[in-house]
């Protein structure tokens, strides 16, 4: 739905993916909230479990997930990335998603896609949203890091619903 902007921008905030991922499928661990020298955030409030990302408060969200992919030699695929939305607190279903297209050249590659999506949220209790990775080869993975920010996900609430 289409709403009326009527305030300014409450919380933002940044989370990272601190390990590398090697298989298809939700991400699940190794998310935390962004930490290192010099990362900032306004009212962080995003809570995480299991994967499972819930909003603070209501209203018109931005949320941007940042994937970086590396290709090890000898494969050559591509791999998709998306964010799903649940309404119920049970099914998702994506609602946005991005591919990767990871060539083979001599040597390792490693490629960066930005994909994000506006979010009206009016039930902080049934509506939340994961991230989820698919079609990766096993000699790839989705880069994550302990000290710095490689795969991240961005949440900005822009405004009132």
């Amino acid at each position: 739905p289409t709403s009326n902007y009527t305030s300014g921008i409450t919380v933002a905030e940044q989370w990272r993916l601190t390990a590398n991922k090697t298989s298809s499928g939700d991400i699940t661990s190794n998310l935390a909230r962004e930490s290192a020298s010099a990362s900032g955030n306004i009212n962080a409030g995003v809570t995480e479990s299991s994967g499972i990302f819930t909003f603070p408060s209501t209203g018109i969200w931005l949320v941007r997930f940042t994937a970086v992919f590396e290709e090890g030699t000898g494969s050559d695929d591509q791999a998709r990335f998306s964010i799903s939305y649940t309404s119920d607190n049970s099914s998702y279903s994506n609602v946005v998603r991005g591919f990767s297209g990871l060539t083979d050249p001599p040597n390792e590659f490693a490629q960066t896609d930005n994909i994000e999506y506006m979010f009206d949220i009016t039930d902080t209790s049934n509506q939340k949203i994961k991230f989820n990775i698919a079609e990766m080869n096993t000699n790839n993975r989705l880069m994550g890091g302990s000290s710095e920010r490689f795969t991240g996900f961005t949440f900005i609430r822009l405004g009132d619903t």
